[in-house]
Parts: structure tokens; C-alpha cells; sequence
């Protein structure tokens, strides 16, 4: 008699349980919202194709070769808690992998949020918030003009790095990047002053 009693005080415990769980966690079946592919328009702020070779030449004349690979991803977001919308989104990302060994250049833009595209590109550990729209344009310095290895580029931005990965053991660090969108990286400016820049 008492095994049975305690059986159903079990029983009754986990049924307990299970209901309170249910109610304080109830099935996330949140509604997909697909956001489609990123537009022509955007992915043509990244001048890279896959299978591309670039040169960049570092301040003290030795140039460098990037490949480049590109793809396209699609993701879907993710939040900690249920929320009542998934959003399924790209990715487009251009990968410059050098065959010195310096630092690597990433570059990627999502449309997650459809009305303001997010363009951000890294140089190493550090990033690079580039504008894809007038009202992004706050991120950025824009400069006319820059002469760069005996050639005028018109429309760049100069970006200054966010750190976002700041690292302080890291003495020589990118500092400011100069893109536009047409050759894409133009110019790397380094924090002890040495620089790559494009050479064509």
C-alpha cells in the first residue's frame, strides 16, 4: 500500500512538472518569414568574384597575393528566447586569403534586416562597418578623391576600425580601411604607419 502511494506521489510530481514546464515554456513554433535573396544592387558593393586573384602591395614593396572564394548562405536567426518571427536571411561573404602569411580580409553583407543591409568587413581580428546606404553613411568619412599607386579613385570611404575584438597585445593593429565600391579595398592603414594598398 505504501510503494502504491508513493508511486502516485511520484506520478502525480512529474505531471506537475510537465504542466508547470509547459506552461512556463510553451512549444516555440514561431511563424518563418523568408527574406528573400539580397539585392543585385547591394551585392555589387563587393567588387570580388569567386576564383578572383588581387595584389596588394605593402609599404615596404613586397606585393601579396589574395585569392578569392565567395558564396552565398542562408541563415536563420536565432534569439535566446522564443520569439513569435524567424527570419531567414543570406549571407553573401568574399574571402582574400593571402600566400604570405599576413593577415587574412573578410568581407560579408546580410540583408537580415531588409530595410538596412548590413555590410561589415574585417581585416584580421579588427572590423570595419561599410555603408550601403545614405543613412549608413554616418559610419564613414567620405573622400572625394585618393591617389593610390599612380591612380586617382573617386567616391571612397575611409573607415575607421571599431576594435571589435580588440586584442591589447596586439601592437600593429588595421586602423583604417579606404573602400569603394567599384575596386573595393583600396588602402590598409596600419597603426605603426605602414599600409597595403591595391596595386593594379
Amino acid at each position: 500500500m505504501r510503494n502504491s502511494i508513493l508511486l502516485f506521489i511520484i506520478r502525480g510530481n512529474v505531471f506537475m512538472l510537465l504542466m508547470i514546464s509547459l506552461i512556463a515554456c510553451p512549444p516555440c513554433n514561431p511563424i518563418i518569414v523568408d527574406n528573400g535573396q539580397i539585392p543585385e544592387q547591394a551585392l555589387s558593393t563587393i567588387p570580388y568574384q569567386d576564383g578572383d586573384t588581387c595584389v596588394f602591395k605593402h609599404s615596404n614593396g613586397l606585393e601579396i597575393n589574395f585569392f578569392v572564394t565567395r558564396q552565398t548562405t542562408t541563415e536563420s536567426s536565432y534569439w535566446e528566447h522564443c520569439e513569435e518571427y524567424t527570419y531567414q536571411y543570406q549571407i553573401n561573404s568574399a574571402k582574400l586569403l593571402p600566400d604570405y602569411p599576413v593577415f587574412e580580409f573578410n568581407l560579408a553583407i546580410s540583408n537580415l534586416d531588409t530595410t538596412n543591409l548590413n555590410f561589415y568587413a574585417s581585416i584580421g581580428k579588427f572590423g570595419f562597418m561599410v555603408p550601403v546606404s545614405e543613412e549608413q553613411y554616418m559610419y564613414a568619412a567620405i573622400v572625394d578623391s585618393v591617389f593610390i599607386a599612380s591612380d586617382w579613385y573617386y567616391d571612397v570611404f575611409r573607415l575607421k576600425s571599431d576594435y571589435y575584438n580588440y586584442n591589447f597585445s596586439d601592437s600593429i593593429y588595421a586602423d583604417s580601411l579606404y573602400y569603394n565600391y567599384e575596386f573595393g579595398i583600396l588602402k590598409i592603414l596600419m597603426s605603426n604607419g605602414e599600409y597595403y594598398e591595391i596595386s593594379r
